[in-house]
């Protein structure tokens, strides 16, 4: 991490103490070990951040496992570039990796291409390599901001509601949220796009409420009017990558 210019490490249920040991070969990366925030739960240590992409070694070739179908770290560093915000990188066990459940609480995955023969690389090797790849997009000047998590949900709830009111079945929906969610992920989705979607969708949604229900006018907005001002959709300062 102190190598490609990145301070913000969450660590979520470490087994490990961090002891003399651990600060020994820290070398000069003390500051980000005093800085390490710890959290417990992944959803805890993902509040607030714009992008999150989890890191995978195992590809599926199961056409209803989504949650595998991963970009290369070049393909990541494109997707970021010349964007402003927080992006969550999730790193999982050493022996393990994330599980299903885990990569689903990601907007993206990742993986970095290896023999078929041994796919698996180790978690200090892997980190480098996505950090490094992460780092070539630094010096761009972002032009956009992402969308944020409450713009993505927002965009995620009204479909899922209007699939639920098309009459769609229960397990074709849970795909079509998780493809969905694949797609504003690898997007790099910006805020702006972001709005303009969750309104198209709020409205959608209200449309199919008042053909099942007439009566039933009311339906959330799907963003605060706040979040589609213009002022909204100007480029903030740059956020350095989030390591959790």
């Amino acid at each position: 991490m102190k190598n490609f210019g990145l301070s913000n490490l969450h660590l979520v249920n470490p087994i490990a103490i961090l002891g003399p040991e651990g600060r020994s070969r820290g070398s000069h990366a003390q500051d980000v070990l005093d800085s390490i925030v710890y959290n417990r739960s992944l959803e805890e240590a993902l509040h607030g951040v714009d992008l999150s992409i989890g890191t995978t070694a195992q590809k599926s070739y199961e056409p209803s496992n989504l949650v595998r179908k991963p970009m290369t770290p070049k393909e990541l560093s494109a997707m970021v570039r010349r964007r402003s915000g927080t992006v969550g990188i999730v790193f999982g066990r050493e022996r393990t990796g994330l599980t299903n459940s885990e990569l689903d609480k990601c907007d993206a995955t990742v993986t970095i291409p290896a023999s078929l023969e041994y796919q698996t690389l180790n978690l200090s090797h892997a980190a480098a390599i996505i950090f490094y790849e992460l780092h070539n997009t630094a010096a761009d000047s972002s032009t956009d901001w992402f969308a944020s998590e409450q713009v993505k949900k927002t965009i995620l709830r009204f479909l899922s509601q209007s699939a639920s009111l098309s009459g769609m079945e229960d397990y074709k929906q849970s795909l079509l949220i998780r493809a969905f969610r694949n797609i504003l992920g690898r997007s790099g989705l910006r805020h702006r796009e972001g709005s303009v979607l969750a309104e198209t969708m709020r409205r959608i949604s209200e449309t199919l409420t008042h053909v099942k229900s007439p009566e039933d006018s009311e339906t959330p907005s799907a963003v605060p009017e706040s979040h589609t001002e213009r002022t909204e959709w100007t480029p903030k300062t740059v956020s350095k990558p989030r390591v959790s």
